[in-house]
């Protein structure tokens, strides 16, 4: 189940100006873990967005979850990009390996170091 609870569109979110992180525990159906691994980083490779920074994957380490955090350089140009069809498509696309999604939007108020 992928449902949107980022809030987006919220009073205070209006206020954001700079930065936003997209942080997204997935946890991943029984077996399909690779699979669901293989088509969330193609979408890495295909990802022509405007106002895209970056996303990194992570896995949990005990293998159970997964999570996503994609940079954007405001909230407003990951909302055209969240109700865009390559976005609708890339869901269809995951979903079938998913057994649950936890998405939240954050404002980034501080930065250090070199991720890599």
């Amino acid at each position: 189940m992928i449902e949107d609870q980022t809030k987006n569109y919220a009073g205070d979110a209006a206020a954001i100006a700079g930065p936003v992180m997209l942080v997204n525990i997935f946890t991943p159906k029984q077996g399909r873990t690779d699979e669901f691994i293989a088509a969330q980083t193609a979408e890495y490779r295909r990802l022509e967005i405007d106002g895209w920074i970056g996303n990194r994957l992570g896995r949990a380490v005990d293998g159970s979850k997964l999570v996503n955090v994609a940079i954007f350089e405001n909230l407003q140009k990951y909302n055209v990009w969240r109700e865009s069809d390559a976005f609708a498509a890339h869901v269809d696309r995951i979903s079938p390996f998913v057994e649950r999604s936890a998405p939240g939007m954050y404002e980034i108020l501080y930065s250090a170091g070199q991720i890599p």
